[in-house]
């Protein structure tokens, strides 16, 4: 609170600014991220700094994201001349791989890996997640700070009543889980809900596991979308919908709408040895790939791709 006070900052909603103030789970959160010296970090919304000055005692650089030009002013006094740089950017909008090889060049960092730590805008998380994982960078370790619901959500396991897209869409390119719990009181000012320090271990896929993320995201967004159905129905119901909607290829959508999807998908399950009646939430994300590349072949031989 020190600093806030010194500054005079006020929160702005706009930025969904919620300052974590508890030493305690600062120092949990730079511990758990086991930062190294050969280790370079990318924080999304550094607010007051207090997490960046942890970050930045342990890593080689840190490289943090805050659109709040207000604060550039504790950074301009308190972190000048030191191994971290303030950007006032977007990070849904920045092109990291830019922004981290002109940094690295500028202040000739040398570094092994590249981690992300956060406590990220809640309003934002899925598409801050989306922009890690989907970026084409590649992070060894993503420790995010969120809300605890939606930190139970991407964690979730099959057959689970909090298991959704979310779950599967990070299970594709990381394996989550949930690091710990933080009250509400550990925050300034306190917001309404728990929240949650999530771990992201993200990982490439094998050449044998070749099949189209489009296709895939078709088929699990399509089965959500009636989650109470039975999934073969849900997804033969709305993948061509959907798939226009998304603006998929023309040559796929267009298959979708020849094909006898429900008989394709009951062939598939069967196929891949999933229950005709399995719902959307009791299919894994290692299984919605079979599926994926089950309709791939489809999609091959119809001669159309």
């Amino acid at each position: 609170m020190g600093i806030i006070k010194e500054f005079n900052i006020d929160c702005d909603k706009k930025y969904g600014q919620c300052f974590l103030i508890d030493n305690n789970a600062l120092d949990k959160i730079a511990e758990s991220a086991g930062i190294e010296k050969t280790d370079l970090v990318i924080e999304i919304g550094s607010g007051p700094g207090n997490l960046t000055a942890r970050l930045a005692s342990a890593a080689a650089f840190v490289i943090a994201f805050e659109t709040d030009r207000n604060l550039f002013k504790i950074y301009d006094k308190y972190f000048n001349g030191s191994n971290a740089s303030f950007h006032q950017l977007d990070f849904l909008k920045a092109d990291l791989a830019m922004v981290i090889s002109e940094t690295a060049a500028a202040n000739n960092i040398k570094y092994d890996k590249i981690k992300v730590v956060a406590n990220i805008p809640y309003y934002i998380t899925s598409q801050i997640i989306e922009k890690i994982l989907y970026s084409g960078v590649r992070f060894t370790d993503v420790y995010l700070l969120m809300q605890r619901d939606v930190a139970e959500r991407i964690a979730a396991r099959p057959s689970t009543k909090a298991y959704g897209i979310l779950s599967v869409a990070c299970a594709l390119k990381s394996k989550p889980s949930i690091i710990q719990k933080i009250p509400s009181t550990c925050f300034y000012p306190a917001p309404d809900v728990e929240s949650a320090l999530v771990r992201l271990e993200p990982f490439e896929r094998t050449a044998g596991e070749d099949f189209s993320e489009e296709i895939f995201f078709a088929i699990v967004k399509s089965a959500f979308n009636q989650r109470r159905k039975v999934a073969v129905s849900a997804i033969a119901n709305n993948i061509g919908r959907l798939g226009e909607i998304n603006g998929y290829d023309g040559l796929f959508v267009e298959f979708l709408k020849k094909s006898a999807l429900k008989h394709i998908f009951t062939g598939i399950f069967e196929n891949i040895g999933l229950s005709a009646l399995a719902r959307a939430e009791e299919i894994s994300c290692e299984d919605y790939i079979l599926i994926a590349r089950e309709l791939g072949g489809h999609y091959r031989l119809s001669g159309l791709k």
